[in-house]
C-alpha cells in the first residue's frame, strides 16, 4: 500500500510539474516561422493598423524583440515606411522617430493591443511589466523588466 501511495504521489507530482512548466513556455517570434507566421502577422498588422489611423502612412517594422508566452506578448522594433520614404509627422506634434513598442494580449483566441509606445519622446515603455503584472516577465527586454 505505501509503494502505491508513492508511486501515485511521484506521477501526480510529475504531472504538476509537467503543467508548470508550459504554463511558462516563451516563444521567440523575431524572425517569422511556418510556427508563428499567423500569429505574429496578426499582431503586426494590427499595430500596423493602429499607426495607419494616427499617421495615415503604411508601415512595415525591423524586429528588435518579440516574444510570447501566457497568452501575451511584447515587441519592440524600428518602424518604417512601406514605401521607403521619410516618415511625415504632424507638426503640432513631437516625436522620436522610429521606435515602436506594443504589448498584447490574446483574448478567445484573438489578439489585442493592451498598450503601446509609439515613436515616444520618452522611455514609455521602461517598466512597463510593472504596469503588466500578469504578463510573464520573460516576454520582457532588459528596459521592460525594470521594476518601479
Amino acid at each position: 500500500m505505501q509503494k502505491i501511495r508513492i508511486i501515485l504521489s511521484l506521477i501526480a507530482f510529475l504531472f504538476f510539474m509537467n503543467t508548470a512548466t508550459n504554463a511558462q513556455m516563451i516563444y521567440d517570434f523575431k524572425v517569422r516561422n511556418a510556427a508563428n507566421e499567423k500569429d505574429r502577422t496578426m499582431m503586426l498588422d494590427l499595430l500596423r493598423s493602429e499607426m495607419y489611423t494616427w499617421y495615415k502612412q503604411e508601415f512595415i517594422y525591423v524586429v528588435n524583440h518579440f516574444k510570447v508566452g501566457g497568452g501575451y506578448a511584447y515587441f519592440t522594433g524600428k518602424a518604417e515606411r512601406k514605401d521607403g520614404r521619410e516618415i511625415v509627422f504632424p507638426q503640432d506634434e513631437s516625436h522620436d522617430c522610429c521606435y515602436v513598442g506594443a504589448l498584447f494580449v490574446n483574448r478567445g483566441g484573438k489578439w489585442f493591443i493592451e498598450d503601446q509606445c509609439i515613436f515616444p519622446t520618452d522611455a514609455c515603455n521602461y517598466g512597463i511589466s510593472s504596469r503588466h503584472p500578469r504578463a510573464p516577465i520573460n516576454i520582457f527586454d532588459e528596459a521592460g523588466r525594470k521594476r518601479f
